[in-house]
């Protein structure tokens, strides 16, 4: 059920700005209400540290905190996520390094069985999947998508249900190319077939 408080008050007040893009004017938002959020109090407490710790954030968003010149909090924060960053990075790489001649018999029979965890090779699986995992995760990304999402679910929802929106939307702008593709995607998610073609219909040629 969609949440109206939580949800359709800040979809309407984007489109009531008549912008180019409402997804846009929510992105930069709800962005900047997470930079303060990671920079505040609360990033103190434990279990949005230990998520901190893990994941880290993307370098555009890393600059973002930057630049708000809290810096005791963000060193505070970047310490213990590169203390953690370190301690896997050993872990993972402790084992690599570690084939053996490829002319060597057991090399050439290992090739041929199916790989056991802790093997050269599923070592550095494990250790290149975590290098890609670490380079693209980012704590802010992460919640922005999740929360993009849910707004264009409530656009969709206020397109079927609220006459009034509809005739807003009908009068807007449409949405950015990027953000285009997020609505499809979710309405292809979310909606019947019959739904899905009746929003086609009615969103490209606004677009």
């Amino acid at each position: 059920m969609i949440k109206y408080h939580i949800d359709t008050i800040p979809v309407w007040d984007a489109y009531h700005q008549e912008d180019e893009c409402p997804l846009c004017l929510l992105e930069y938002k709800c962005e900047k209400e997470y930079v303060d959020f990671f920079l505040s109090g609360s990033v103190m407490e434990p279990s949005t540290r230990i998520e901190v710790n893990k994941i880290g954030f993307c370098s555009n968003h890393f600059r973002l905190l930057y630049n708000e010149k809290n810096r005791l909090g963000l060193a505070l924060i970047t310490h213990t996520h590169f203390k953690e960053t370190i301690e896997n990075f050993k872990k993972l790489s402790k084992n690599l390094g570690a084939k053996q001649d490829s002319g060597n018999l057991a090399t050439k029979l290992g090739s041929i069985l199916p790989k056991r965890m802790g093997s050269p090779d599923t070592a550095l699986d494990n250790f290149l999947s975590w290098l890609d995992q670490h380079h693209h995760s980012c704590m802010i990304c992460d919640r922005l998508e999740k929360l993009l999402d849910r707004y264009a679910y409530t656009i969709l929802h206020l397109w079927q249900k609220d006459q009034e929106f509809l005739k807003t939307i009908s009068n807007s702008k449409g949405f950015c190319l990027h953000h285009f593709a997020l609505m499809m995607r979710i309405a292809s998610e979310t909606l019947s077939n019959k739904t899905f073609n009746e929003w086609c219909e009615f969103i490209i040629p606004i677009q």
